[in-house]
């Protein structure tokens, strides 16, 4: 884990590995606040998205994709660790059965309560920008939950 501030901390993940065999993932229902922990709205995660592909076009990417197989992983990973008030990264292993899927990356943070702070650290640190910048991923999760204490606590999942 990375601290930036006293209140705001940073961690990234990745994992490429080859895959032979694509299975379907079960897309999850729309989780629900639950022991006082709330979700961020939609409208707050597509910035994400939008701030993550702006950067990516000013370094000659191909946008991401939001898509629901990285986001299955993204929202109850993100829920957990609102709930749990942890930085910890999830198994990347299970993405890898997203379909077309040969790599996987995360990149979770805490205490930067809009999307452009966000993405604006992510993009500040070395491991979170290979993986915003990886040609690799072409598809993305994206996740935002509001602990009992009212920090954020957000998860980029990256697919490709």
């Amino acid at each position: 884990m990375r601290t930036t501030t006293l209140w705001a901390a940073l961690a990234t993940a990745v994992l490429a590995l080859p895959v032979s065999a694509h299975a379907a993932v079960d897309e999850p229902a729309h989780p629900r606040a639950t022991a006082g922990v709330k979700p961020r709205s939609d409208a707050w995660e597509a910035r994400v998205v939008a701030l993550t592909n702006q950067r990516r076009a000013a370094h000659g990417r191909k946008p991401l994709k939001a898509a629901s197989c990285p986001d299955s992983y993204a929202e109850p990973w993100t829920k957990h660790l609102a709930t749990k008030r942890v930085l910890v990264h999830q198994d990347l292993t299970p993405m890898l059965s997203c379909p077309h899927t040969s790599y996987a990356g995360e990149n979770i943070a805490y205490g930067y309560e809009t999307p452009r702070a966000l993405v604006s650290a992510w993009m500040h640190s070395p491991g979170h920008r290979a993986n915003i910048l990886s040609r690799h991923f072409h598809r993305i999760g994206v996740s935002g939950w509001r602990a009992t204490d009212g920090t954020t606590y957000a998860t980029q999942d990256f697919v490709g």
